[in-house]
């Protein structure tokens, strides 16, 4: 069963960053001069995302349970990894913000109207490999208010 248990957690691990890094590379970069036109049919780099997103979700529920096991393993106090997963947590956090705001005003002259913060120009501020990151930190936080034992 933990054979099992490991082997779903790599293909999860597998598709899960092919999805955030086929998301990366497939965003269409801004161009104000209008040579790199985009059509009118939505944000296509989101489809690698969205389309396994339950195995995505499954990968990072999976991972409070890796993570739990990382904790026993190791004699460090619990608020030490605590700390660490927020600290990690805040500083992407606090940093892709910034990028998405920056990034926002820096587009937003040249529409008619104002341009939302998911676009088809802003994918690459939120699916890379930092986010995937935060979402780890995440789910090692998580993994502390666990119940059940595998």
């Amino acid at each position: 069963m933990r054979f099992l248990f490991w082997l779903s957690v790599v293909i999860s691990g597998i598709v899960s960053i092919a999805g955030f890094a086929l998301t990366k590379i497939t965003t269409t970069s801004f161009d104000p001069t209008g040579d790199n036109f985009v059509g009118g049919n939505g944000n296509p780099g989101l489809m690698f995302v969205m389309l396994p997103m339950l195995i995505i979700l499954y990968f990072f529920f999976a991972m409070m349970f890796v993570f739990e096991k990382i904790h026993e393993r190791f004699s460090v106090k619990r608020n030490l990894f605590q700390a660490f997963y927020s600290g990690v947590f805040v500083v992407i956090l606090g940093i892709t913000i910034y990028q998405i705001v920056s990034f926002r005003n820096e587009i937003n002259p040249y529409f008619e109207y104002e341009i939302s913060y998911l676009n088809p120009f802003s994918n690459h501020l939120f699916f890379n490999f930092w986010t995937f990151m935060a979402c780890l930190c995440v789910s090692g936080f998580c993994s502390f208010y666990l119940k059940k034992r595998i």
